[in-house]
């Protein structure tokens, strides 16, 4: 569930950069295809990665047995949540410099990991 929604937010950021008039040309340059266009591959394809990857973090938090862990700031288990964390993170700077004019996109992409699924899954799980 938390990868889907993952794929939501995915794809609506994805879409955002597809119809940027400087990306919109090197799209329609190597693709041939408009921007708004794209972006029905683009929700497919993320919903589809995202599911898989919530699919194995949800398996990790199970097979690690975080739950046992201590929990803080409301996540279950702050092993998880380190874990979840660094994982967010450690795509910023590659995507900061690949363009930083989108680094609040980036930012908020990562808090929305964080989120989904270093806090909102382990509760659900525990339920």
């Amino acid at each position: 569930m938390m990868g889907y929604a993952m794929a939501i937010v995915s794809t609506i950021s994805l879409t955002y950069l597809a119809i940027q008039p400087s990306v919109h040309k090197f799209i329609q340059r190597y693709l041939d295809i408009p921007g708004l266009m794209f972006a029905v591959p683009l929700s497919i394809g993320t919903a589809f990665m995202w599911t898989m990857i919530g699919m194995m973090l949800g398996s990790l938090y199970e097979l690690g047995n975080f739950k046992d862990e201590p929990g803080i700031a409301g996540a279950p288990s702050w092993v998880f949540l380190f874990i979840i964390s660094a994982l967010a993170w450690l795509p910023l700077p590659v995507l900061y410099l690949f363009s930083r004019r989108f680094w609040w996109m980036w930012v908020g992409t990562s808090l929305c990991f964080i989120g989904l699924f270093g806090w909102a899954m382990p509760i659900l799980a525990e339920s």
